[in-house]
């Protein structure tokens, strides 16, 4: 046989082992799925996800996981999924959550909300304790917090609770009234973040800081 031939043949064989070895192993116990991990959460619990995944008794490593992974990545609040094994019974299932950025009453009780506004349905206690309070479930609320969060964190912790009216947003802290549009940009965020740093640098208290203007931050009821 001439050597093209033969690497020919072996490449063959490595292909059919590499489709036959697997198959065959779904049908070996040792393979079984004894344990399940969940990675990457921090709302959902492993039970949750489990309940989702709804594996067989006799789940085995080497059966296609493509079904579980589309019944976690449809839970509400996930945002990806994805399964991997570890041998020999250790099913690996990561998850990719969505963000609360705000709490809203639903019905009786605060609910989790994301970055446009939908309830999420996680458990409120696990939700970071110091997230803004919103009247009620807003996109256009929940979006400039989002944006704020990931601009200046510093100025997302100190927010307490959140309302608009119009265009209008008001951000209430511990000290002062902070004023925003809904569409505010980066800079107009930084440089209320910015003011506010320079009067706190100043020992200087104040009332309201007003960043609705282009290029500009009012001041009042500034304290020297």
């Amino acid at each position: 046989m001439s050597r093209p031939w033969r690497w020919g043949a072996w490449a063959l064989g490595v292909l059919v082992l590499g489709v036959g070895i697997p198959s065959g192993l779904r049908h070996v116990s040792f393979f079984n799925v004894r344990r399940i991990e969940l990675a990457g959460a921090r709302y959902l619990s492993a039970r949750e996800v489990a309940q989702v995944a709804h594996l067989g008794p006799n789940a085995n490593l080497f059966d296609s996981w493509t079904r579980v992974r589309d019944r976690v990545r449809a839970l509400p609040g996930v945002l990806e999924a994805n399964v991997a094994r570890r041998l020999p019974g250790t099913l690996r299932i990561t998850v990719r959550e969505a963000q609360p950025v705000a709490l809203a009453p639903k019905g009786e009780r605060l609910v989790p909300i994301d970055a446009q506004g939908h309830p999420l349905p996680f458990d409120p206690t696990r939700a970071p304790p110091d997230l803004p309070i919103l009247s009620a479930p807003d996109a256009k609320l929940s979006a400039l917090l989002a944006r704020v969060r990931d601009i200046e964190p510093a100025l997302f912790a100190r927010i307490q609770s959140v309302s608009r009216t119009h265009d209008d947003v008001i951000l209430e802290t511990s000290i002062a009234r902070l004023w925003l549009r809904t569409d505010a940009s980066v800079d107009a965020i930084r440089a209320l973040e910015a003011v506010s740093e320079e009067l706190a640098r100043l020992g200087r208290s104040y009332r309201e800081l007003d960043g609705r203007f282009a290029g500009r931050v009012f001041v009042r009821g500034a304290r020297a």
